[in-house]
């Protein structure tokens, strides 16, 4: 059980059986996480952005609208290997590998909570040795396939020496690796790590969510990364309560720039169950949008704010309808319909507990 100075513990008995009827994530922060959110608990109190990140809150539970579902992108059906559920192809020239379930901590927000709640009983390496064989074949013959992107989990969790079989494995494809490890658990990026990443040219993209999530030393352990020569982007999820203001978001891009990490997308967060309480409007989306895009310079405004789904990554300028809730995008002559939050739900986050330091 967690302190119940960091969540009631009511709450938490609820979400733990929610935990185990309804396949949700268990709640897990590392050690490194924790001490910020002692820090913002200590300042603001409960349900600060780095709180809201890790903790469920009671609007996680309490908090519907009307149309939700499971699996908005439907990545079982972006499957082309028969009973492999960890290689996701939606693009001709690349896929995406689920190379591991484990993460170092579990993000609230996350819109994989239902496969990665079934954890595997195997044995790490075998498994990996295993997904990587299978994948191989897959490539192998399918020659339009130049990019494979780590995904997980944390592909970070599986250590150095699973990593560099992978990397080896797999060294005559593009690989680009996603990961949150460099805020929740950045020591994992040792000197071999930084140099066997370098070696097989990875490209780093890193989930981001808040300016308060680069601490010294994870600016220390990027600067590490950008001396090795590594090429870094990121992306990460627009969520209310976390930075669901401009210049929440202005302000982690320039840090970002900084430090040399190019902003790919900023995510639209999936209408998936118990994912009310982190999304934003339409409207309001689009507004925060114009703020960052027209008040900014094109190297801070660069992002593209983007919606995963089943027929790809959508943007505004793919809506060819809109009717009440529901707005239709089309992308490659396929269209897919999203639907706009409840009217009452989104409440904007005040600016004074999303920047408390300042």
């Amino acid at each position: 059980m967690i302190d119940e100075k960091i969540i009631d513990k009511e709450l938490q008995e609820k979400y733990r059986q929610l935990v185990e009827m309804d396949n949700l994530l268990p709640i897990k922060i590392s050690d490194f996480y924790m001490k910020k959110i002692i820090e913002e608990i200590d300042t603001i109190g409960m349900g600060g952005p780095l709180y809201r990140s890790v903790i469920p809150i009671k609007d996680k539970i309490d908090l519907k609208t009307s149309v939700e579902t499971r699996d908005y992108v439907e990545e079982d059906k972006h499957n082309p290997v028969e009973n492999c559920d960890y290689i996701i192809q939606k693009y001709e020239n690349r896929l995406v590998f689920i190379i591991t379930d484990v993460c170092f901590a579990h993000c609230q927000y996350c819109f994989r909570t239902y496969n990665l709640s079934k954890f595997q009983q195997s044995n790490l390496k075998e498994t990996i040795k295993n997904k990587i064989s299978v994948l191989k074949m897959y490539l192998q013959s399918h020659s339009n396939i130049s990019e494979v992107i780590f995904s997980g989990g944390d592909p970070l969790s599986i250590g150095y020496e699973n990593m560099k079989f992978a990397l080896d494995e797999l060294q005559q494809w593009d690989i680009r690796i996603h990961t949150r490890a460099i805020v929740y658990e950045p020591s994992i990026f040792t000197e071999k790590m930084i140099d066997l990443l370098n070696k097989h040219n990875v490209r780093l993209v890193f989930h981001i969510n808040h300016p308060y999530e680069i601490d010294e030393v994870v600016e220390e352990k990027i600067n590490e990364i950008r001396r090795a020569g590594i090429r870094m982007y990121s992306q990460f999820p627009l969520l209310r309560g976390i930075n669901d203001n401009s210049k929440v978001l202005i302000k982690l891009l320039i840090k970002m720039d900084e430090l040399n990490i190019r902003p790919l997308s900023i995510f639209i967060p999936d209408p998936i169950s118990y994912g009310a309480v982190n999304r934003i409007s339409a409207s309001r989306i689009e507004k925060i949008m114009d703020e960052v895009n027209w008040n900014t310079p094109s190297w801070v405004n660069s992002a593209r704010f983007v919606m995963d789904t089943t027929i790809g990554k959508v943007r505004r300028e793919n809506i060819v309808k809109r009717e009440g809730k529901c707005i239709t995008f089309s992308r490659d002559g396929k269209t897919v319909e999203y639907y706009d939050l409840d009217d009452g739900i989104d409440v904007p986050s005040p600016i004074d507990k999303l920047l408390w330091k300042n």
